[in-house]
């Protein structure tokens, strides 16, 4: 190339960032005049000019290429309030009280310097290359990163009311599913990452706190510095049998070396409400006969009944972290008590973390302590069912007899006062749970560190129930004065690790980190219940179990049971990576790994993993391009990870009593039997997946804008599933095998922006997107065979038929139910049959022709796309956060309407069950009403029996405003800084409002990978809460 090549493409680039960073600051508002443009030339020398009252300061920006900043920050030292930003030639003029006074200059990539005017060059910030990101047993730079790995801070943490962690991160990873479907205060987010990998087991990635398993609510959201998510299979593979479906690190915060005393408390109060409520016929629908139900002289609300007026949760965390020259500290207490929007609906909970670590002999040997104790008491009971009852009640029964008795008409099916359900039975689980971890690392050279990790941890569960003879279940029964039950489940967790690590670095060119390790985990439960009934008196409640009398009774019984089962698992792992300038990297990885929950025959597995990185952008022939092109590096990798499932002794025989009551042996006594309950395997082993992911980060306009694009394909082999087998020769009827082959593709896009800022505003904001499609190969094999079709899950009783299904050469998640055309001239749903030459035909709905022969696929209720849009916003001191999250294409069951939109039940209706519908004949011409001459307006019949078809699918797609946040940073001024750092107010809303056409309560519904998209009648539904809150800085 040419001299004059060069300088075109020099001033292209350059064009290129003008153009675009003059569309930036545009929005910003912060535009530049063309008179000030015109004065502003890049050839100033004289730097101040004296006026009357100030000094004005000039100057211009550059990068170390000698190109200008466009839109740096420049502010007088010690008065943010004065300031502005350089314009399209990297220009500024600033007026300041005196030209001794310096100038702060900064730009997002560079490193932030003092000017007293002139020319300016900014050295860029590698900061964001030397940035650690944790990984699996260590961390590493995030410029050396070769894997699909995503890392989320604190400080970009969603706040407000928070339930667990993933709340914290929903909408901020690409490809990580989090899913609120519920409103119970007890309820957890349900995840999944990159689609499903099993058929039998569990799809939630394992989540590691520090380094030991745990889940979402180990520890106070307060509490965690930061979220990793290792998504592909060359970070998981470290993991091995754990690994397939990713790994969430959540890393603790801890004290720092050399840092002043920082004290934090936080305290805030949120209120919530039914997010929307399902539309119910009321007693003037009764009254107008609307319902089948008599109108009985009264009007409740019997929503209002079983709920508070409000939802309400207080949240109060404290936390301390300092140091020494040679150790550092940190200690958090949080506490929050929670009263959910039904009654008898709380959760109280208390988490207590200390972290200490002890630097000796000049840092070569370092001791850390943790402990890690929590304590959560939460109410039980049927709140799923209270609710189910109250929207199918009479509005016009009462909740009490005249008497003060409760009110019941036992005449109907699976009719029981709500009231009664709430009042007259219930229970709480008091769950402890302490962890001891402790950690030696001696660091006898530079660059090798050798790492011991035992930790202990310990839980239980104590749980106890009570239901009263007024509950439905025992007010019909004679001589049954309550019954109670007890019981408690224990586990333990024995964790070992020994880890070696040895990083280096030659010539500033050739970094090396190599690890070898071992672990161990061991874990045991067990668990005890009792349970009696017909007390003498009802004040003992669980207390006295022994009190009461079916203990001793012949026709009734007491019940009694207890379990224990226990698991190993053992690995040795080893990882090297190499990297070459800031260029090429790579980075493999082995562990060998043996489990106690596999056949004899498959104990052990090996799982590796490989994959690189090449940055192109510092490549000698992208140097034209610097002056725009931040980074651009590709990414590769592929690696082997396996599934362990939650159960023990899969691979053996199974003995229990038999189900169908005791039998005479010879001599004539009454016995108890055995028989099988599980065939024996010694061949089962691990699910496996092999998964190849490609990825791509970039970095434009100095970071003002960059982003990644993963695109990956995961196969899963060897997957488990219950075949039909013939008996004898197999004691049981079913066996556990191998056999099964699935696999999934997707890809995952996530750009951040910075579009605004100038010296008061910032705007930033991050977009990810993620969609992922699945494949079953294979469920069969020479010596396990079964059907290549299944219908599986369903709704409940008393449609009682299944609703999806699954086939070798398709996706998971497809509807499979009768179609619906239309309503005929009686109001019966037209439904396509076949008839006896195979053709599709069009019949009245009766529950005979549903049938799996008239079924077909109606969609899928797994959505294509998961979208999440984030913006922060920061105005001098006030900050806002904007978390929307989305769903596109998929289809939701609407249960509610299978079940209630519906003129043929006893119970009450949603109002859409007076509905009119245009009728159609068979054939799906209108039929004309011979009295008007106009198309039949009919409502659905009153003979028609409740049923599932394809009507009940409704489009899904939603944009929610999950989380917004507004704050505000009080400035402090005076002596009163010398004991407050900061305060900060704010307040939050979530499920805000949401963008659909879902009629249902909350498009936001299980996603249950064999059976997505059922949004069931019985859900406790979800809330929107609205928090009031302070932190304070000492």
């Amino acid at each position: 190339m040419n001299v004059s090549q060069k300088e075109m493409n020099f001033r292209h680039g350059r064009a290129i960032v003008k153009a675009t960073t003059c569309l930036l600051l545009l929005t910003a508002g912060g535009v530049i005049s063309p008179v000030q443009a015109a004065q502003e030339s890049m050839g100033i020398t004289s730097t101040t000019s004296v006026q009357q009252n100030g000094t004005v300061i000039k100057g211009v920006v550059v990068d170390v290429n000698g190109e200008p900043i466009i839109g740096a920050s420049v502010v007088e030292k010690g008065n943010p309030k004065n300031g502005t930003i350089t314009d399209f030639d990297g220009n500024y003029t600033l007026k300041v009280k005196s030209n001794k006074t310096p100038l702060v200059v900064s730009y997002i990539g560079f490193i932030s310097q003092e000017t007293k005017g002139g020319k300016l060059t900014l050295q860029e910030d590698l900061k964001s290359l030397n940035e650690v990101v944790v990984i699996g047993y260590g961390t590493q730079r995030k410029g050396d990163i070769t894997s699909a790995v995503s890392s989320v801070k604190a400080e970009d943490f969603a706040g407000g009311k928070i339930g667990d962690a993933a709340e914290l991160v929903k909408g901020k990873i690409a490809g990580l599913s989090v899913v609120n479907s519920s409103g119970n205060p007890t309820e957890s987010s349900s995840i999944m990452l990159r689609g499903a990998t099993t058929l039998v087991g569990s799809v939630t990635p394992l989540v590691l706190v520090d380094g030991i398993e745990g889940d979402l609510n180990t520890v106070a959201p307060e509490n965690i510095a930061s979220i990793d998510v290792l998504k592909d299979a060359s970070a998981a593979a470290i993991y091995g049998t754990r690994g397939a479906n990713g790994v969430i690190l959540i890393t603790t915060k801890t004290g720092k070396r050399d840092a002043t005393v920082n004290i934090n408390y936080s305290n805030y109060f949120s209120f919530s409400q039914w997010s929307k409520k399902a539309e119910f016929m009321d007693t003037h629908d009764v009254i107008y006969g609307k319902t089948s139900q008599e109108y009985l002289g009264y009007d409740t609300d019997w929503i209002k009944s079983v709920s508070r007026k409000a939802g309400f949760k207080h949240n109060l965390s404290l936390l301390i972290n300092g140091s020494t020259k040679n150790s550092t500290y940190s200690a958090n207490v949080a506490y929050n008590n929670e009263e959910g929007i039904m009654r008898n609906n709380d959760n109280e909970n208390l988490k207590a973390q200390l972290d200490y670590t002890q630097y000796a002999w000049d840092d070569i040997l370092k001791f850390n302590f943790n402990a890690l104790v929590t304590r959560q008491k939460y109410t039980t009971g049927d709140f799923n069912l209270a609710y189910r009852n109250a929207v199918i009640r009479n509005p016009s029964e009462p909740v009490y007899n005249e008497d003060g008795s409760y009110y019941e008409n036992f005449n109907k099916l699976q009719y029981y006062n709500p009231v009664e359900m709430l009042n007259e039975s219930f229970g709480n689980v008091r769950r402890r749970f302490s962890q001891l971890t402790g950690n030696v690392t001696v660091t006898p050279i530079k660059g090798w560190e050798t790492k011991l990790m035992l930790s202990w941890g310990e839980g239980s569960d104590a749980g106890e129930y009570f239901t009263s003879p007024l509950h439905y279940s025992l007010a019909r029964q004679e001589n049954y004065n309550g019954s109670a039950s007890k019981s408690n489940g224990n586990w333990v967790d024995k964790n070992l690790e020994l880890t070696s690590r040895y990083h280096t670095t030659i010539n500033n060119m050739h970094r090396i980190d190599a690890l070898v390790g071992y672990s161990y985990l061991y874990h045991e439960d067990d668990g005890f219940k009792a349970g009696n009934g017909n007390f003498s008196s009802l004040a003992f409640l669980w207390n006295n179990l022994g009190n009461g009398s079916l203990i001793q009774e012949e026709d009734r019984h007491a019940s009694m049971g207890s379990n224990r089962s226990s698991s190993k698992l053992v690995g040795f792992f080893g990882r090297v990576s190499y990297g070459y300038g800031e260029k090429y990297n790579i980075l493999a990885s082995i562990r060998r790994e043996g489990s106690t929950k596999f056949g004899e025959n498959n104990k052990w597995a090996t799982f590796p993993s490989v994959s690189a990185g090449w940055t192109i952008s510092n490549e000698k022939f992208m140097k034209s391009t610097k002056n725009w092109l931040d980074n651009l590096k590709l990414r590769v990798g592929f690696g082997v990870t396996g599934i362990t499932p939650s159960d023990n002794y899969l691979s053996q025989y199974l003995y229990n009593f038999a189900g169908y009551g005791d039998v005479k042996d010879l001599e004539g006594n009454w016995i108890k039997t055995l028989e099988v309950v599980q065939n024996v395997n010694k061949n089962l082993k691990w699910e496996t997946t092999e998964e190849w992911n490609f990825g791509l980060d970039w970095s434009v306009l100095k970071g003002r804008l960059s982003g990644s694009i993963d695109y990956y394909v995961k196969t899963t082999k060897d997957l488990l599933y219950h075949f039909a087998v013939p008996c004898p020769p197999n004691l049981y009827g079913y066996t556990l095998a191998n056999v099964g082959k699935i696999r999934n593709s997707g890809i995952e896009i996530m750009v951040n922006a910075i579009p605004v800022q100038t010296k008061d505003f910032t705007w930033e904001t991050t977009v990810t997107m993620s969609s992922n499609k699945n494949k079953l190969i294979s469920l069969n094999n020479d010596l396990y065979e079964t059907d290549n079709f299944q219908e599986v899950g369903g709704v409940s009783d008393p449609i009682s038929v299944t609703t999806h299904c699954m086939e070798v050469g398709t996706g998971l998640g497809d509807y499979w139910m009768l179609k619906s055309v239309g309503v005929d001239k009686d109001g019966f749903v037209l439904v396509e049959v076949k008839d006896e030459n195979g053709n599709w035909v069009a019949k009245p709905f009766n529950t005979n022709l549903n049938v799996k022969e008239n079924r077909q696929r109606c969609g899928n209720g797994m959505p294509d796309v998961y979208f999440g849009w984030n913006h922060t916003l920061r105005y001098k001191d006030f900050d806002l956060n904007m978390q929307f999250t989305g769903q596109f294409g998929f289809k939701i069951l609407n249960a509610q309407r299978c079940f209630y939109e519906n003129n043929s039940i006893a119970y009450n209706r949603l109002k859409s069950a007076d509905n009119y519908y245009p009728a159609i004949n068979a054939d799906g011409t209108p039929y004309i009403d011979p009295e008007t001459g106009q198309q039949k307006m009919v409502k659905l019949s009153s003979s028609m029996s409740q049923g599932v078809w394809s009507d009940h699918l409704e489009n899904g797609d939603f944009l929610k405003l999950a989380n917004v946040t507004l704050g505000y940073t009080l400035p402090l001024k005076g002596k009163i800084t010398n004991y407050l750092k900061n305060v900060r107010v704010f307040a939050s809303a979530t499920n805000l409002f949401c963008i659909t056409g879902y009629s249902g309560i909350d498009p936001e519904v299980s996603n249950y990978f064999m059976s997505p998209g059922i949004d069931d009648r019985d859900k406790y539904p979800t809330t929107r809460s609205y928090t009031f809150g302070m932190s304070f800085n000492f």
